[in-house]
């Protein structure tokens, strides 16, 4: 008697340009809890991203967020729960993820760094210390805790592999970029982010549209006050990214105090 042989499932091929999405939605979206995450749900779909990079998933085990995610067609879903914070990252997929480390040690909300399965894409998201200060209330050492917690965040991925080469780093850094800013700006601290760009990343929307420390910036942030939300991307990425941009629509402008970053980039 011949054994039987289980048929293998065929994985859903990847699409040549993949659209990804990163999105601090404010208190796992408590402006929508009421309304079982609809609006939320229906926002997501409208727009299609093949990965969604959460910030704030808040109030969300794992098996809660992929029945959430499963709404919006994502079966693959990686949480970062840490019994001492209650701001977890989070990563959803259309398509399968290979989970490479939660990230929670001397950091305070963490990060998840993950591949997408059968690809070179590796992508990391994060949110970085939001106070400005660290030990105590008026210490003024809150950069000094971020700046830390981005190094832990690179000596645990792009540094820790440096023969790999397609880096997606991404989330809420809460903290600032010296090329949104003219020259000569002195009132704000770019320690963090000069740190990102030192180990070989560049913020993907100035990749594409220009900045304003060198003059070329055409783009249009309608933030409040400052832009804190970053889609990073190593120097082999770069060339792969057609499109980057914030979204601002009816959605954003109400449920979440940071609009979402997008970036589309080539899957070959």
């Amino acid at each position: 008697m011949e054994d039987d042989i289980e048929n293998p499932v065929e994985e859903e091929k990847l699409p040549d340009t993949l659209k990804i999405i990163s999105y601090n939605i404010l208190e796992g979206m408590k402006n929508d809890r009421a309304n079982n995450y609809n609006k939320f749900v229906e926002w997501v779909k409208s727009h299609g991203p093949d990965v969604l990079a959460l910030q704030e998933a808040n109030g969300f085990n794992q098996r809660q967020l992929e029945q959430l995610a499963s709404r919006w067609g994502h079966k693959y879903v990686i949480t970062n729960l840490k019994s001492t914070d209650n701001f977890p990252v989070a990563l959803t997929s259309k398509y399968p993820l290979e989970s490479r480390r939660r990230i929670t040690l001397y950091t305070s909300h963490g990060a998840i760094f993950a591949r997408l399965k059968n690809t070179e894409i590796n992508i990391v998201t994060t949110h970085l210390w939001p106070q400005a200060y660290w030990k105590a209330v008026g210490d003024g050492r809150g950069d000094e805790y971020r700046l830390q917690e981005v190094n832990i965040n690179l000596d645990s991925t792009i540094r820790k592999f440096p023969n790999e080469k397609y880096w997606l780093y991404m989330g809420d850094f809460n903290s600032v970029n010296r090329k949104d800013y003219e020259p000569n700006t002195t009132n704000q601290s770019f320690v963090v982010l000069d740190e990102v760009e030192n180990a070989g990343y560049t913020d993907v929307i100035h990749h594409l549209h220009g900045y304003k420390l060198n003059g070329t910036a055409n783009y249009d942030f309608r933030y409040p006050t400052r832009r804190i939300d970053f889609i990073f991307g190593s120097e082999a990425i770069l060339p792969k990214v057609v499109k980057a941009m914030p979204i601002y629509d009816e959605f954003t402008e109400v449920y979440s105090d940071h609009p979402p970053m997008m970036v589309q980039i080539l899957n070959k």
